[in-house]
């Protein structure tokens, strides 16, 4: 590939001096008619039989002849003007897109034909390279530009579309728009479309939204809309009536968090839904109701534990509705409570133990009768039961000993 020439340098060089020069000739020609228009009219009022309406009329002409050739050559010298930056964007074009051509590696894949909804890209400049060759150095080579592929990649495309548009009359421009509306129509309500059968329409809505601010004249945009808000109000429905068949069986076996996770997952899917907000303070009234049953049973239990004496039942029902509901009054009450049950439920299983020694001694299992009396004096040393076992203590000892001594009753006092 060669490199640019530094011809269009002076070839524009030579069309800003073509410019000035054309400005100055305005202005001297300009100049100079005015001179002319001036001079004849001071000729005609020096001579009286020459008519003043005439000579000022003559005047008028030559001023006016002065300002449309003046004009002329500045609309001359605009166009040059004109002509000049166009070039000077078609060929800092041209340079890099003979930049990217020459970091391109030889051995690149030609690409995909180009897929500019253009009507037929005219090539600029006869060294320059083709489309494909310019992507394939895009993708190859960003350490030369600085910037990512794709990135690279857009600013060649834009730069090709705007020498497209520029090659283009203004009927071309509408034709060609009306295909890119066409192609991105397509493609937009294909991809929402996809997403409204997933379920994920603010993600469907935010597309047409973005198309309908580039098309906002568009009819079938509007319609697109319509339909994916329908489509919306459909799913909303079922999904709801889904979820809250679901919920409701989470409700029966009383798994809560499981049917608060559905209800959130479902706000998330529609936060604008008023039937998903009421599902919500449905759970929420349940769940509350569920819990005022539940601790009114469990404290119910534990009074009638209490009014029974059943003390270690006792306690270990206040300390589970401790837990269940910290801050409850109830749970205040029992927390004052728990040391009068401890104590209960202490004496309570002493009395226990002291039963089943004297159920083994009655019926001869001495053995077991001294393990467990051994236990009891261990763990309640103090108690009266340790004390009166101590006594008979080597009692049961020697029986436990002898295996042909026979049943025997031991009293505990």
């Amino acid at each position: 590939m060669n490199p640019p020439s530094d011809q269009p340098n002076h070839a524009e060089g030579r069309q800003l001096r073509d410019e000035r020069l054309l400005r100055r000739l305005g202005v001297f020609v300009l100049a100079l008619c005015v001179t002319g228009g001036a001079a004849r009219l001071v000729w005609a009022l020096s001579h009286p039989d020459e008519p003043n309406v005439a000579a000022f009329g003559l005047f008028g002409v030559y001023v006016a002849l002065g300002l449309a050739m003046a004009g002329l050559l500045f609309g001359l010298s605009a166009m040059l003007r004109y002509l000049d930056s166009l070039q000077s964007s078609l060929i800092r074009v041209e340079k890099y897109q003979y930049e990217l051509g020459a970091a391109a590696p030889s051995h690149v894949a030609v690409s995909p034909e180009d897929t500019s909804h253009g009507d037929g890209t005219l090539p600029l400049f006869e060294d320059a390279p083709p489309p494909t060759t310019v992507q394939s150095a895009v993708v190859q080579a960003p350490e030369s530009s600085g910037m990512a592929p794709a990135q690279l990649q857009e600013l060649v495309q834009l730069l090709k579309d705007i020498r497209d548009n520029s090659l283009l009359s203004e009927e071309q421009r509408q034709h060609k728009r009306l295909r890119a509306e066409e192609i991105e129509f397509s493609q937009t309500r294909e991809t929402a479309l996809a997403l409204s059968r997933q379920g994920n329409f603010p993600r469907a809505r935010q597309l047409v939204e973005g198309l309908k601010l580039r098309y906002p004249e568009s009819q079938r945009i509007g319609l697109l809309m319509e339909q994916l808000e329908s489509d919306r109000e459909r799913y909303e429905s079922d999904d709801i009536l889904r979820c809250t068949k679901q919920v409701e069986d989470l409700i029966s076996i009383s798994a809560w968090p499981r049917a608060r996770q559905l209800v959130q997952q479902l706000l998330e899917r529609h936060p604008d839904s008023a039937e998903a907000r009421q599902l919500l303070l449905r759970l929420e009234r349940e769940h509350r109701l569920f819990q005022d049953e539940q601790r009114r049973r469990m404290h119910a239990e534990v009074q009638r534990f209490v009014s029974r004496k059943r003390w270690e039942e006792a306690l270990a029902a206040a300390r589970t509705f401790v837990e269940r509901f910290p801050g409850s009054p109830e749970a205040e009450a029992f927390l004052m409570q728990i040391p009068m049950l401890e104590s209960n439920a202490q004496i309570e299983h002493r009395q226990q133990l002291e039963a089943q020694i004297m159920d083994y001694a009655k019926h001869g299992r001495y053995i077991e009768a001294v393990d467990l009396a051994r236990q009891l004096i261990q763990r309640y040393p103090g108690s009266p039961q340790a004390e009166a076992l101590k006594s008979q203590l080597p009692r049961l000892e020697e029986l436990a000993t002898n295996p042909d001594a026979p049943p025997a009753r031991v009293r505990i006092d």
